[in-house]
């Protein structure tokens, strides 16, 4: 990844954040960050991929922020001072939800190392 593109990703992710936070209407009791931004390499399309706590209202919050993109893009667009600008598609993050898996999945394993023989296996 060239050194500018790594740096239009930072910007689109500071700036789409601020713009997120001061215009974007959330349901209640939700925290949505963005995790990364992957801009192409022509930079007529951005991923932003947020992450939504509680992961259960993350279909919700999507719905609700793909809804109100088209204003958001628009204040995003009169930000930016670079051409072209970015057509931005937002994605849910499950980054951490995974590795949070994969964490409780290898501790049943070592917990089932650490038993003696013979014992019945826990219920999966």
């Amino acid at each position: 990844m060239s050194r500018r593109l790594q740096k239009v990703n930072k910007h689109l992710q500071r700036t789409f954040g601020e713009i997120l936070q001061r215009e974007a209407e959330l349901p209640p009791n939700v925290l949505v960050t963005i995790a990364r931004v992957d801009t192409s390499y022509n930079l007529k399309s951005a991923t932003v991929w947020l992450y939504v706590y509680p992961l259960e209202q993350a279909e919700a919050t999507l719905a609700q922020l793909t809804h109100q993109l088209y204003e958001l893009q628009g204040i995003l667009n009169r930000t930016l001072d670079f051409r072209p600008l970015p057509r931005l598609l937002l994605r849910i993050d499950y980054g951490a939800q995974h590795a949070e898996n994969i964490e409780c999945k290898l501790a049943e394993i070592k917990k089932a190392d650490h038993e003696p023989p013979g014992t019945p296996p826990a219920n999966r």
